[in-house]
């Protein structure tokens, strides 16, 4: 269960499961992008697939949907329940770098305000481990990825990641590109291209290099 804290790197977990996850042999990861203020559609797929997951990775342009849920996941056991134990976030060109939430923070320097929440911190990227795989998460929009990709794989390259997860253009993609596995998981609202409106879920092990990508519709 998710200790709805966020921690100095900014991931939402605790510690332990953040290590926990960085070492497992497998791993099942819930990847979502571009809701764009449709909270119902993000939390039926969590409700749905959080569970079993061990974490969920948000591409941005959405996070008003992300914090809605935190905020039910504080007063509710079930969607807690549904919350993998590790959250990875970052901002799109449609959102905040700080929202409200009720969350606790791993800085007890600063005491909030109950009614108000505490500041919750949205980077515009953000670095996590899988099975020992380092998976480089950002919006896409700094690095033009509806022109080409090759500005996200040289950051993740810099970040020394082997996997970079992205959103933006809300088109499907999952492609080993250049020793970098690309993967953007559509908006789960507004579909481009041809595509559905979905999201992707991406299971690591340690023993494979690379990913295996299953693609779902809302």
């Amino acid at each position: 269960m998710n200790s709805l804290t966020q921690l100095e790197s900014f991931l939402i977990g605790d510690h332990l499961d953040v290590d926990a996850l960085s070492q497992m042999a497998r791993a099942r990861i819930l990847v979502v992008s571009d809701t764009h203020g449709h909270f119902p559609t993000f939390e039926r797929i969590v409700l749905k697939h959080g569970p079993g997951s061990d974490a969920l990775l948000f591409a941005g342009d959405g996070i008003w949907d992300v914090v809605q849920y935190l905020e039910k996941a504080h007063e509710d056991e079930t969607y807690r329940a549904a919350l993998p134990p590790v959250v990875a976030l970052v901002a799109g060109n449609g959102d905040g770098s700080q929202y409200r939430v009720r969350l606790k923070t791993s800085d007890f320097t600063m005491e909030a305000d109950e009614s108000l929440g505490t500041a919750l911190t949205v980077p515009s990227r953000q670095v996590l481990v899988a099975c020992g795989h380092r998976i480089f998460l950002t919006h896409g929009h700094h690095h033009s990825v509806d022109i080409s990709l090759e500005l996200l794989l040289n950051a993740a390259r810099v970040m020394k990641c082997d996997i970079a997860v992205f959103g933006h253009t809300h088109v499907p993609f999952a492609e080993d590109v250049s020793s970098v596995f690309a993967l953007n998981p559509g908006s789960a609202t507004r579909p481009r291209g041809g595509s559905h409106a979905g999201f992707a879920i991406m299971e690591l092990e340690t023993a494979k290099k690379e990913p295996r990508v299953n693609f779902h519709r809302v």
